[in-house]
């Protein structure tokens, strides 16, 4: 080793916010994945909580920021991922806290961060997403979003089961 070796990596703490958003097509929630090609990922809508800003500010921001969909209804916490990144000398412990968001806005709009996105099926967008961590919010959104169908007093009665009495 050269003199003293290396210097350790300074380290910074960033807190971010960010959302699962779905529609309704008929009775199955599409869900809306961002797509960036130079880093070749798909991923959730998130961004960095500014200054005055609460989680959920932040996650409706990022939403509208990076997608274009502004209507949306705040559907309660999915929880939080945590990971590391190195970028410039430095290494990032980031956190990132998820919010599922429902909407009845088809027409998003990709913003500049991003190359393209697309609505997907859940079983499409769990294939496509590119992070593990966010697979697993999206796991959680649609055992929320099924829950909450299921407890729903607008719940169909299956047609099958009536016919089967």
């Amino acid at each position: 080793m050269y003199g003293g070796g290396m210097q350790p990596r300074q380290r910074i703490r960033v807190t971010s916010a960010g959302g699962v958003v779905y529609r309704w097509d008929k009775d199955n929630p599409l869900f809306l994945l961002l797509a960036s090609n130079k880093r070749g990922v798909w991923c959730l809508p998130k961004g960095l909580i500014e200054e005055g800003e609460d989680e959920v500010t932040t996650a409706m921001r990022e939403v509208r920021e990076e997608t274009g969909v502004s209507r949306v209804k705040l559907h309660g916490k999915l929880g939080a991922i945590k990971y590391q990144f190195g970028f410039r000398a430095k290494t990032y412990d980031k956190t990132v806290h998820f919010f599922l968001f429902e909407t009845d806005q088809a027409d998003a709009k990709v913003g500049t961060e991003h190359d393209a996105m697309e609505w997907m099926p859940y079983e499409k967008a769990l294939h496509t997403l590119s992070y593990p961590n966010e697979k697993e919010m999206l796991s959680k959104a649609w055992n929320a979003i099924k829950t909450e169908k299921g407890s729903s007093s607008e719940a169909k009665p299956d047609p099958g089961k009536l016919l089967s009495e």
